[in-house]
């Protein structure tokens, strides 16, 4: 029962997590088009980017994910490395979709909607690299009832 609960709360976290990013990126879509909102928009993105923030902390840090994941093989035992295996292979497959989606969209919305720019932002950028990387822990905080290494409630609550 307890597992179910740490479960289903990294998948919540994941949640906001990944949700904030896309508002984010896109909020700054927004400030880039329509100027005179931007004060009012920099606040509710640069919130988001604090919310990308604290729950990355909270979903890769305090889980031990971001670690796993990004640990040498020689580190990792039998099934922590079939585990990371599975979850690169997984998250990659969806990173690729991710980025053909985004390059597709940009290229039919810049054809639709004259006058329009769509280019790349730094911000889109850096999420892509930010997704390249959270994206392994994530696939096993979503599929994994126990993680290896996670810690448990109260200990180590200083990530």
């Amino acid at each position: 029962m307890e597992n179910q609960k740490k479960h289903l709360a990294r998948r919540s976290w994941m949640v906001v997590n990944y949700l904030a990013l896309l508002l984010m990126n896109l909020l700054f879509y927004v400030v880039h088009h329509l100027r005179d909102v931007s004060h009012l928009v920099d606040f509710f993105g640069l919130f988001a980017l604090l919310v990308v923030g604290l729950t990355f902390i909270r979903v890769h840090k305090r889980t031990g994910l971001w670690k796993l994941t990004h640990s040498s093989v020689d580190a990792l035992d039998e099934r922590e490395v079939q585990l990371t295996h599975m979850a690169l292979s997984r998250s990659y497959a969806w990173f690729t979709v991710i980025c053909l989606a985004i390059v597709l969209l940009h290229a039919v919305l810049a054809r639709m909607i004259p006058g329009v720019d769509l280019s790349i932002t730094v911000p889109l950028s850096a999420s892509l690299i930010y997704l390249a990387h959270t994206l392994p822990a994530s696939v096993l905080a979503w599929t994994q009832a126990e993680v290896p290494g996670e810690q448990k409630e109260g200990a180590g609550e200083q990530a």
